[in-house]
């Protein structure tokens, strides 16, 4: 992954907008972020770091940090951040959530995050002004592109921050850790967290198994139970069942038919028990159906002789009631005739009422109609009469019905043609103000068009003034820099003579030593031989005068460290050398960029043409206000003259429609004089002739129902006649007197047929071949054929409850047998399942005798990445410390309260000979040292996430506690990094480094408080 860009809006203690040019940055391979302590140098990692993962680097740290306290409200904290992995080029533009103040009212209210991204093409233009223009958008939900950032870089926050941001604090923080904090830190970079589940699911399997197996032999102790129960065993034998099944289970194998086995020889025994009990119960049934057979037919002879004796009682006192009956049924003639002709009388009752009434209303109808109605002219019918006068006025009503209406609508229509007369004055006013005020617009737009134009030629020169302007502000930072360079060329210049001085002074030192070690290397080699030893020079064994080694003798080691003293300072002479060589040709390219122009000429040149620039944008917003404000004036001269044609149109209109108006008013007007006659007004006339025909109408209906009732009261006598004479009466009275109530009609009626049903009943039941033939003297004997049956009942009863009971006792053995089998298969494949599973959680929990070391399953895998963590880390530090120092793993528990062993680490002091808890590291120490693992974990989990390329690094300070010569080893390692094609980002304020990298991100706090931003490169 390479950073390309980065801008930054209103974030921490940046007030204004920024941009960081990575690519160019990243041309040296190694770029310094330096600047005073506070001033913002952390927030840059903190900007890109949420702009890929919503969150800041340090997890100790919080978002609301982003939000500058400098900014305005109404200015919006973003950060937009570009960067290339190998799948292509992403643009994220995030903003945190942050208190605003209300746009309304007062109080602050809540701004919410929000994130966009885009896919951008192959070499494109990262121009900040141009860069919205393209790109295709991935979406703006926080889930959606939190998820499609991390698939395309392929680490997630924690990830990063270990291998490629590392923040003040963080990765020491892994070096230091305990064991369990460090396995937890492991587990999240890795994500190892699957063998962890994995452990867990077989854990929670092995308890699952376990209660499964308690499960099932709970369920074979109940279902033995059952069956001890079921077969009603003794207490001996019930302990014996229970004793033989447990010894089978203790087996295990051979468990069901062990099982089997037991239960058979009880379930089988039961059988032929219930078989002979069975036998038994049917030959004692078959006597008793015999004895109730017998009990049955006496019986049935009894009662038929009880019921010939009651029926021949019966027939006596019917005989003997025969009389009255007689009399009951002359009684209930009469009366059912009587029935029947009531109805008749009641209806012409009720005609003649009818009738009364129908005459009494035709003397109303005919006092309340007109008198010319009520009396008609002689030997005219009243019928005739009144039809013929109501006729008349109903279709004189008709007549007149519209012309009620027209003189009802008068008064309005004499209103609306007033209304018109008004309306059409009002028009011609509004025509005469519109020709007045169409005349005065011509001259007023000329002047509107004059001012549009000449600012449109002014906004036409804004190119020409900016492209002036930027040339001019090139100049003026031109030099600028060129004043800034030359103060270092001169800086550098005094360095590399300082530098040339120091580098000269070592080769002395050096050659001066060599020199007088050579001199006394006959005291040096006499110093070590003794008696007997043969001479290396001349090979003698005699010595006889032996050179003297002098006190002040230059041994070996003081000549290497003078050699390294003096390879040391011919590099540094060479690094002022390339400085200064970069230096002049910095200062070359700035004289000729600036050319004959001073700084004075300059900066005049930048006064002039950012005033023209800003004459162009006024006239550009003159021209933004003055077009509208024509094309409104135009609009309202289009509308005024169409406002003006539609009132003549409707002027005209209005008058033709008004005289229509008038002219059909006056017909009307006629038409009403003429109808109302004699009358106040028509509706008056109208309603009088209603009123004539309601009579009319009354006095016909009045007649129609007289004639009805009459009719009908003749009706009704004929019928009343005729049914008389057909029921047997001579006439009404007569019908009256036979007719009785109807509770006395339904008991005459319930005495006759009762008489009638019973003389039928006794003579059938009499009749019945059962009893007619039945003998005069026959005798039963039923108590003694009862008590037969009963005792045969008792012994049958008996004989099939004991049936019953082994039939039971045996289909109950049989089902709880049946359970106690399946209950025995359950359990064995419950044991057969949970033995495996068992092993393995035992293996992957980190117990049992299969693991010698108690480690887990995700244990095992986090202590082999942990290896190559320290491996990786120790190819560093072996160089950075001089070979001092090595990380080792380590398998003991720094805590007694530790679950877990294997992440534990030590530091081996090649100088001791002694391992030391990483915590015992002095300062310095402990930043190098967990530059180092931190650097090694970069290279895992690199080759974790598939090789991908880490292409940018940043570190964020610890160089201030090293010596020189650490961080000189450091910077070494950190160069080897951008030889592999990395950018590494070093962010400190150690003066050394500022002296040593020249591609930097200086930030300035300046005094009003906000922080600024200067990228220099190239």
């Amino acid at each position: 992954m390479h950073l390309r860009s980065l801008t930054l809006q209103a974030i921490g203690p940046f007030a204004g907008r920024h941009t960081v040019d990575f690519d160019a940055l990243g041309q040296a391979g190694l770029f310094l972020l330096e600047g005073p302590t506070g001033s913002g140098k952390s927030t840059l990692i903190d900007a890109i770091v949420f702009a890929l993962y919503g969150k800041v680097a340090s997890s100790e740290a919080s978002e609301e940090r982003l939000r500058s306290a400098y900014a305005a409200d109404d200015v919006e904290s973003v950060v937009d951040l570009v960067f290339e992995v190998p799948a292509g080029v992403y643009r994220v533009r995030r903003t945190p959530a942050y208190q605003r103040a209300k746009r309304r009212g007062t109080g602050t209210t809540t701004a919410n995050a929000t994130v966009k991204a885009w896919r951008l093409p192959a070499g494109v233009d990262l121009d900040p002004e141009t860069l919205d223009a393209v790109g295709v958008p991935l979406g703006n939900r926080l889930d959606e592109i939190g998820a499609e950032i991390q698939k395309a870089v392929g680490l997630d926050r924690t990830q990063f921050v270990q291998t490629i941001v590392l923040p003040q604090g963080e990765f020491a923080h892994f070096l230091r850790a305990k064991p369990e904090e460090r396995r937890g830190l492991l587990q999240k970079i890795f994500g190892t967290e699957v063998y962890d589940r994995l452990a867990q699911r077989l854990a929670e399997m092995r308890r699952e198994g376990d209660r499964a197996c308690a499960t099932a032999r709970a369920a074979l102790v109940s279902a033995s139970s059952q069956l001890v129960g079921a077969a009603r065993l003794t207490s001996e034998d019930a302990a014996e069942v229970r004793a033989a099944i447990d010894a089978a289970v203790l087996r295990s194998e051979g468990l069901v038919a062990g099982v089997q086995a037991v239960v058979t020889v009880r379930t089988d025994g039961l059988l032929r028990l219930a078989e002979t009990a069975r036998a038994a119960a049917t030959t004692a049934d078959e006597v008793r159906r015999q004895a109730r057979a017998l009990l049955d037919q006496v019986t049935a002879t009894d009662a038929l002789l009880t019921r010939r004796s009651a029926l021949r009682t019966e027939r006596a006192a019917l005989d003997a009631a025969a009389d009255v009956n007689a009399e009951a049924v002359l009684r209930l003639t009469a009366a059912r005739s009587a029935q029947a002709v009531r109805p008749l009388l009641v209806g012409l009752e009720r005609a003649e009422t009818a009738l009364d009434g129908a005459r009494k209303a035709l003397r109303a109808a005919l006092d309340a109609a007109p008198e010319d109605i009520a009396i008609p002219p002689t030997g005219t019918a009243l019928r005739a009469h009144v039809q013929a006068t109501g006729r008349a006025a109903v279709e004189e009503a008709a007549a007149l019905a519209r012309l009620v209406d027209v003189e009802a609508g008068l008064e309005a229509r004499r209103r609306a043609v007033r209304d018109a007369r008004h309306a059409i004055d009002d028009l011609v006013a509004a025509i005469a103000a519109d020709d007045a005020w169409l005349a005065a617009r011509p001259a007023a737009r000329a002047t509107l068009l004059t001012q549009l134009e000449a600012a449109r030629t002014r906004a036409a020169l804004r190119g020409d003034h900016e492209a002036a302007l930027a040339s001019a502000t090139e100049l003026v930072v031109a030099h600028r820099e060129l004043a800034a360079t030359e103060t270092s060329l001169a800086a550098a210049v005094e360095a590399r003579a300082t530098s040339a001085a120091v580098a000269t002074a070592a080769l002395d030192t050096e050659r001066d030593l060599r020199a007088a070690r050579i001199k006394g290397l006959a005291g040096e080699i006499a110093s070590g031989l003794d008696d007997g030893d043969p001479c290396p020079v001349c090979g003698s064994a005699d010595h006889p005068a032996k050179a003297v080694l002098d006190a002040d003798h230059v041994s070996a080691e003081r000549v290497d460290r003078a050699e390294s003293d003096r390879a040391r300072a011919e590099a540094g002479l060479r690094e002022a050398a390339e400085r200064c060589s970069a230096l002049v040709e910095r200062v070359d390219s700035l004289r000729a960029r600036v050319g004959e122009v001073t700084a004075e000429e300059a900066e005049q040149l930048t006064i002039v043409a950012r005033a023209a620039l800003d004459e162009a944008r006024t006239a550009e917003a003159e021209v933004a206000r003055v077009a509208p404000v024509l094309d409104g004036f135009d609009a309202q001269t289009h509308d005024r003259e169409a406002e003006r044609s539609a009132a003549v149109a409707r002027q005209t209109g209005d008058r033709s429609v008004l005289e229509v108006t008038v002219l059909d008013l006056d017909t009307s007007e006629a038409e009403v004089v003429t109808g109302r006659g004699d009358h106040p007004t028509v509706a008056a006339r109208h309603a009088a002739l209603l009123e004539r025909s309601a009579a009319s109408a009354g006095v016909l209906e009045a007649l129609a129902e007289e004639e009805t009732a009459q009719d009908e009261r003749d009706r009704r006598r004929d019928e009343l006649a005729q049914g008389l004479s057909e029921h047997g009466f001579d006439s009404a009275g007569s019908a009256r007197a036979a007719a009785v109530d109807a509770a006395v009609l339904a008991e005459l009626d319930r005495i006759v047929t009762a008489y009638a049903s019973a003389l039928d009943r006794v003579a059938a039941g009499l009749a019945e071949p059962a009893i007619a033939e039945l003998a005069e003297d026959l005798e039963v004997d039923v108590e003694g054929t009862r008590s037969a049956e009963t005792l045969a009942r008792t012994r049958a009863e008996e004989a099939a409850g004991e049936a019953r009971v082994a039939s039971e006792r045996a289909a109950a053995a049989a089902a709880a047998a049946d359970e106690v089998l399946a209950a025995a298969e359950t359990l064995a494949r419950e044991v057969e399942a949970a033995g495996p599973v068992s092993r393995l959680a035992d293996l992957t929990g980190g117990g049992g005798g299969d693991n010698a070391r108690s480690l887990s399953l995700a244990t095992f895998v986090l202590v082999r990445r942990f290896e190559d963590v320290v491996a990786a880390a120790n190819e560093r530090l072996l160089l950075m410390s001089d070979g001092r120092y090595e990380l080792v793993r380590s398998d003991e528990k720094e805590d007694v309260r530790a679950r877990n062993t294997g992440l534990a680490m030590r530091v081996v002091d090649h100088v001791t000979g002694q391992p030391r808890d990483p915590r015992t590291l002095s300062g310095g120490e402990t930043f190098y040292v967990s530059l180092c693992l931190a650097l090694g974990m970069a290279d895992v989990v690199t080759a974790e996430a598939g090789g991908m390329d880490l292409g940018t690094l940043f570190v964020d300070e610890g160089f201030g506690s090293l010596d020189p010569h650490t961080l000189d080893a450091v910077l070494a390692e950190l160069g080897r990094l951008r030889a592999g094609g990395r950018v590494v980002g070093v962010v400190s304020h150690v003066e050394a480094l500022k002296q040593s990298i020249a591609d930097r991100i200086e930030i300035r706090p300046t005094a009003e408080g906000p922080s600024t931003l200067l990228v220099r490169a190239g």
